[in-house]
């Protein structure tokens, strides 16, 4: 056939389907493109099929051909065809949408390959193949547009996989492909439709539910693509697909949390490691795996160096492993660093040392050299500046929780010893003390150097108003930091020989001068100059020729403070000495500066470099960097005095070496670091990355010190104080951590009538133990023999001596006798069971299991006031491990014997009784009581129970916190009336003693008997 033949069939096709003009155009063009007949043949097909889609094809090919090459003619109408098999609603859309989808596309060949991919999807058997072939049709140009190379037959492969499968699912990985193939390569996603899978459950029908997987289709690729690491994305996938076999839900919250999981982590080698380590506890068991992977950047972290990372958290991993092998709730609470265990496997693992493990030593040597009670705590959050406070209960010294700076545990610890030196030692040679009328003669003398009013000067209270008077406030306040930390450790050097060898070394290890490179001022040069000169490190350092006469200067007046008679008064005078000699000298000249290069315009955070000396106030000139040791020293702290010495006079005593705090001394040369360092003394302290998304800090909250290690100290709430302590989990044999809460608080007070119906009740009953317990009551003087010195000689042991004299023996001294007081010195704590089982009827019908403790608690009462021992009754019972209740009927202090028998009176049945926190915060009140014999009665009517704290759980815990007050002195005996004890009490009480009661009205004429059977002879 001809050309006009095609033509004008063509012409008759489209005839009252377009315009005159539009059918000649668009048979022109196909003919001269030599696709007529392919053309006639299809829309004669077409046509056949369906009369309204092949109108609404010849409707459309104009526009087709306005955007796009006749070549592509063909291709479209394949597809149209196949489209109109399956679908007339889909075909109509294909013609509405597909002209500018094409038209979009360049390229030939990108067209060409979209028409042909996409008819391989319609040519499928499946009932929706049209849907999944137009939806992927719409996105084909997004994704050729982010990968021109993208193979579309392998995308289109996948969701046809997943149609035949599920119709819904397919349609819906073709809307989504375009995002999961931003974040995903092709052969990464069948693993990401696994994971997909895997998160189909079924409804209360019975029936699929695809809820979760739709969602996931949907926002997984936003979430991958949160994560920065292409590499990482597929092991995200693989984990996650892990985890859904064991537990969608648990799956679908890592898929959440991975981007902040990840961020949190330091390096792309560790958030490979990390998820690699997470496959191994995936295959075990998954809320492990998140419980594991959620601290993961808190250990990682804490460490410091990488060698030291490595060893932490691959001790931490393989201890964690080792509890998932015999327990899954164990490892649960290991990963979750809520064991005791858990948490010292880092200590152990990493070179630094934490103060928890040192605070005790720390304590007793601050006190060893200053002489008064001190107490160390950790920093508070935020804080990074270590300092000196004052409390009411004497001298507070916060240091950081965690010394990990130094590539070894014996130099990290030997800074933690010369930090507390450095600190008391301020307070012991007087930093804080100076004499008023030296300040205002200096105030006098510095305002007529450098003011021109000539008005009265106002009295001077501190160092920083003399400070003030200054022309370069920063620069005096650096001379004097630099200057009296000289001193003391001048001073400490010379009464603590021990100390020299640690000072000495940590001060060099601890040099941080900044680079000539980075531009300094004359003024910074010659005072980091006298910085490294008083610390022995200014040989290492060349100093410009021109400052090397000031340096000079400064360094003969400098040496004046190191001198074992230097007070405080005597180091800010040397300092207004210098601060003249470089205004003289100097004056206004500056040396030439310059620009930091590029590469060292770096944010200076490393750990190490001590306190800012004094912010920059006038001109150019930057404070210098302290060394990391040395605390923060406040001028406004030091006020003016009566006195006319200033300081403290030394003691005299030696310290230990510090060989028994701080291990063998190191070369200090290997320690030194020149490098930028973090100056920490900023007015406002920016708060430390804790690498932990969305998680409370264990590791810094179990490190955190208060009162000395002394154990959690109480938060006031209102009238209540709080405590947490820790619980045996005998399952997985280790502690969980900060497991309970006890509230203390006072019990409430009852009428007064209750005791005293109680003591005319017993009045025969309490005469006589009164009369006994008094008779036990010690005497107030007693002859003590065997002294050397004395008020009387002691016949017998002088005969003795004559004897032994005789017999060629050597003889005694001891031949004195003398009366000494004899105290009891006996504290005993009484914990009552208050749960709801002490509300039954006792079967005589003498009342309630309560009733009966709160007279045996009256007469007690009466028998411990005769014989004169310390003594508390505390009461508890509670609802879950978040609020154990103990409740205070007496405490040691107290003596209002009326309001304890109105406590006693208000007692009452309340909820659940777990013993083991309750006997922990008993002992803890009992060691802070001063006495040589200390008791603990625990008075129980059954089992402990408080929900899942219940059968071998709870023996096993309440038998630890008994075996732990008896590791701690503490003496422990349990009085039970439970008749139906069926033989756990042995169990639970194990070698502590304990008496169970046959009939519970015998309770309060034998527990006044019993406290004297185990006191009698104390």
């Amino acid at each position: 056939m001809t050309h006009s033949s095609y033509k004008e069939q063509l012409l008759a096709i489209f005839e009252n389907r377009l315009t005159q003009e539009s059918a000649d155009e668009v048979s022109r063009q196909l003919v001269e493109a030599n696709v007529a007949p392919q053309a006639l043949e299809l829309l004669t097909e077409l046509q056949d099929n369906s009369a309204k889609l092949a109108g609404g094809a010849i409707e459309a090919l104009p526009e087709v051909l306005r955007r796009c090459d006749p070549q592509t003619v063909i291709p479209w109408l394949d597809l149209t065809i196949g489209l109109a098999s399956h679908s007339g609603a889909v075909t109509l859309k294909y013609f509405r949408e597909s002209p500018p989808t094409l038209g979009i596309l360049e390229s030939p060949v990108q067209r060409h390959q979209v028409l042909s991919t996409v008819l391989e999807i319609v040519d499928s058997d499946s009932e929706y193949a049209a849907n999944c072939a137009f939806e992927f049709f719409r996105k084909t140009p997004e994704l050729l547009f982010a990968d021109p190379s993208i193979d579309l037959a392998g995308w289109a492969e996948v969701g046809q996989e997943l149609t035949e499968w599920n119709q819904v699912l397919g349609i819906e990985f073709f809307r989504e492909c375009v995002n999961v193939a931003q974040v995903l390569p092709l052969d990464e996603v069948r693993s990401w439709v696994a994971f997909g899978t895997k998160l189909i459950t079924q409804n209360s029908l019975g029936k699929p539910d695809y809820v979760g997987i739709l969602e996931f289709f949907r926002t997984s690729p936003s979430l991958l693509k949160e994560i920065d690491s292409k590499e990482l994305r597929p092991r995200v996938v693989i984990l996650g697909s892990t985890l859904a076999d064991r537990s969608p839900e648990t799956a679908l919250t890592f898929l959440v949390e991975a981007p902040v999981l990840m961020k949190a982590l330091p390096s792309p080698e560790w958030q490979t490691l990390v998820l690699q380590y997470g496959l191994l506890v995936a295959e075990r068991d998954a809320n492990v795996t998140l419980d594991y992977l959620r601290r993961c950047p808190e250990v990682v972290n804490v460490a410091v160096g990488s060698d030291e990372k490595h060893k932490a958290f691959e001790t931490w991993f393989r201890g964690g492993m080792e509890v998932l092998d015999y327990s899954v709730d164990g490892a649960r609470a290991y990963f979750a660093l809520e064991t005791d265990k858990a948490l010292r496997s880092i200590e152990q693992a990493m070179n630094g040392v934490t103060l928890r493990q040192v605070a005790r030593s720390l304590k007793l040597f601050a006190q060893m050299i200053c002489g008064e009670s001190v107490l160390i705590e950790s920093l508070p959050e935020g804080g990074n500046q270590v300092h000196t406070e004052t409390t009411a209960q004497g001298l507070r010294v916060r240091l950081p929780m965690v010394m990990n700076q130094y590539p070894t545990r014996e130099v990290n610890l030997r800074c933690y010893t010369v930090m507390v030196a450095h600190e008391v030692g301020h307070l012991e040679f007087g930093t804080y003390q100076i004499s008023s009328q030296l300040l205002q003669e200096m105030g006098q003398t510095v305002a007529a150097r450098y003011l021109d009013e000539q008005k009265p000067l106002a009295s001077i209270h501190t160092l920083d108003e003399l400070f003030s008077l200054f022309p370069q406030k920063g620069v005096i306040k650096d001379l004097w930091t630099i200057l009296e930390d000289a001193r003391v450790e001048f001073l400490l050097q010379q009464e603590y020989p021990g100390l020299r060898e640690d000072l000495a070394a940590l001060a060099k290890a601890s040099v941080s001068m900044r680079s000539f490179l980075h531009g300094m001022t004359a003024r910074e040069m010659v005072l980091d100059a006298l910085l490294l000169h008083l610390t022995d490190g200014a040989e290492a350092v060349h100093f410009q020729d021109e400052l090397k006469p000031v340096i000079e200067s400064c360094w003969t007046l400098a040496q004046s403070v190191l001198h074992p008679d230097a007070k405080t008064g005597d180091v800010l005078k040397v300092a207004d000495q210098i601060y003249q000699v470089m205004e003289d000298m100097i004056g206004t000249y500056e040396l030439p500066t310059t620009e930091p290069p590029p590469e060292s315009q770096e944010d200076e955070t490393d750990i190490g470099a001590g306190p800012r000396a004094a912010e920059e106030t006038a001109g150019a000139y930057r404070p210098i960097t302290n060394f990391a040791y040395r605390g923060d020293m406040s001028p406004e702290l030091v006020q003016g005095d009566t006195e006319s010495e200033e300081g403290i006079a030394p003691s005299g005593e030696k310290g230990p070496d510090l060989k028994e705090f701080g291990g063998a001394s190191e070369s200090s040369s290997s320690r030194a670091d020149r490098s930028g360092k973090k100056k920490l003394l900023d007015e406002q302290p920016q708060k430390l990355s804790d690498g932990s998304p969305g998680q409370d800090r264990v590791l810094e909250d179990h490190w955190a010190v208060k009162d000395s290690g002394q154990g959690e100290l109480p938060i006031q709430k209102s009238e209540e104080r709080t405590f947490l302590y820790p619980e045996w989990d005998g399952k997985i044999q280790d502690y969980r951590l900060k497991w309970c809460r006890v509230i203390e608080r006072a019990g409430t007070e009852g009428s007064t009538d209750f005791a005293q119906e109680i003591l005319e009740k017993h009045g025969s009953s309490i005469r006589i133990l009164r009369r006994y317990f008094e008779t036990i009551r010690p005497t107030a003087l007693r002859r003590v023999h065997g002294y050397e010195h004395g008020e009387e000689l002691d016949l017998d042991a002088a005969i003795s001596r004559v004897v032994a004299r005789r017999a060629g023996a050597e003889p005694s001294d001891r031949i004195y006798s003398r009366r000494d007081k004899r105290e009891r010195q006996v504290a005993v704590a009484f914990l009552v069971d208050m749960s709801g089982s002490t509300g039954r009827q006792i079967e005589s019908g003498a009342g309630r299991v309560i009733d009966i403790e709160k007279e045996g608690l009256v007469l007690l009462a009466e028998a411990l006031d005769a014989i004169g021992d310390q003594y508390a009754l505390y009461g508890f019972s509670g609802q879950g491990r978040e609020q154990v209740d103990f409740l205070v009927l007496k405490d040691f202090e107290e003596t209002a014997r009326c309001q304890v028998g109105q406590r006693i009176e208000a007692m009452t049945p309340l909820q659940q009784n777990r013993d083991g926190a309750a006997i922990r915060h008993a002992t803890k009140k009992l060691l802070h009581c001063p006495a040589r014999h200390r008791l603990l009665i625990l008075l129980s009517d059954g089992k402990p129970l408080d929900g899942g704290y219940a059968e071998e759980y709870a023996l096993e815990d309440t038998k630890m916190a008994l075996h732990e007050a008896r590791q701690r002195g503490i003496n422990p005996f349990c009085l039970t009336i439970d008749q139906e004890t069926t033989g756990y009490l042995k169990r639970m009480y194990g070698d502590v003693q304990y008496l169970v009661l046959d009939n519970v009205v015998d309770l309060p004429e034998r527990l006044p008997r019993v406290y004297q059977r185990l006191t009698g002879r104390t």
